[in-house]
C-alpha cells in the first residue's frame, strides 16, 4: 500500500516537472526581468548634482582628502596596472564627490594652475573645530580662520594643494531670513568693505554691494 502511494506520489510529481528547455528560457527571462529592474538612471549613492574637482594627481589627492575630511574612496580607474588614476570618485559623509586628473592639452586645469578658484565646497559637520584641526594637520592651508558668522554658522575656509577651496562649518544658531539680513546690515555699517582689486572699473565699484551670502568667504 505505501510503496503504491509513493509511485503515485512518484508519477504525479514527475508530470510537474518541466523539460530542460523550459526551464532555462524561464530562468534567463526571470533574470532578465530582475536585472533590467536593478537599473536606475540616478546611481545608487549619487544626488542629483555631483562636484567633480580637477587635480594634478587623483591618488594623492585622495590621500589628502582621506586625512583632512575623513574620505572614503569609492571607484579607482586608471588606464594600466600600477599606473596613476585618471579618476575616481571618493565619499564625504553622505556626498560624492569625483576627481578627474589635469589635462592641459584639453583646457583642463587645476585652481592651482590658473592661479584662481572661482567656486568652492562647503561641509557641514557635527564638530567644525575638530574637522578643522584634522584638515591642518593633513596638510589644509587656512585661508579664512574658523570664526562664528552672522548667519548662525562657525566656519571657516581651507584649501587644498590643487588650489580648491574647502569652507568647513557646523550650525551654532538657528536664525531667520530676517535676523541674518538684519545683522548682515548691521555688520556692514561698522566695518570697512573689503579690499578690491586696484584694477577694477570705477563705475564697477560703484555698483558693488555686500550680499549676504553663507557660501563666501569672508
Amino acid at each position: 500500500m505505501v510503496h503504491s502511494l509513493v509511485s503515485r506520489n512518484s508519477k504525479a510529481t514527475a508530470c510537474f516537472i518541466p523539460n530542460a528547455s523550459f526551464v532555462l528560457v524561464s530562468v534567463f527571462n526571470i533574470m532578465e526581468h530582475i536585472v533590467s529592474k536593478k537599473v536606475s538612471p540616478i546611481p545608487r549613492g549619487y544626488r542629483t548634482a555631483t562636484s567633480c574637482l580637477t587635480v594634478y594627481d587623483v591618488d594623492a589627492a585622495m590621500a589628502f582628502y582621506q586625512a583632512a575630511f575623513g574620505a572614503e574612496m569609492l571607484t579607482r580607474i586608471s588606464d594600466a596596472d600600477d599606473a596613476p588614476a585618471l579618476h575616481a570618485t571618493m565619499k564625504i559623509g553622505n556626498s560624492i564627490i569625483a576627481l578627474n586628473r589635469e589635462a592641459p592639452e584639453q583646457g583642463i586645469f587645476t585652481p592651482a594652475s590658473l592661479g584662481a578658484c572661482s567656486s568652492q565646497l562647503h561641509l557641514y559637520v557635527d564638530d567644525v573645530d575638530a574637522s578643522w584641526a584634522r584638515a591642518v594637520e593633513a596638510g589644509a592651508i587656512v585661508f579664512t580662520p574658523i570664526y562664528d558668522a552672522y548667519w548662525g554658522d562657525r566656519v571657516g575656509v581651507l584649501t587644498d594643494g590643487n588650489g580648491h577651496l574647502w569652507s568647513i562649518a557646523s550650525k551654532i544658531e538657528n536664525l531667520s531670513q530676517d535676523e541674518i539680513q538684519r545683522r548682515a546690515r548691521a555688520m556692514a555699517e561698522v566695518e570697512a568693505p573689503p579690499a578690491l582689486a586696484t584694477d577694477v572699473p570705477a563705475e564697477l565699484l560703484a555698483q558693488t554691494e555686500a550680499v549676504a551670502d553663507p557660501t563666501v568667504a569672508a
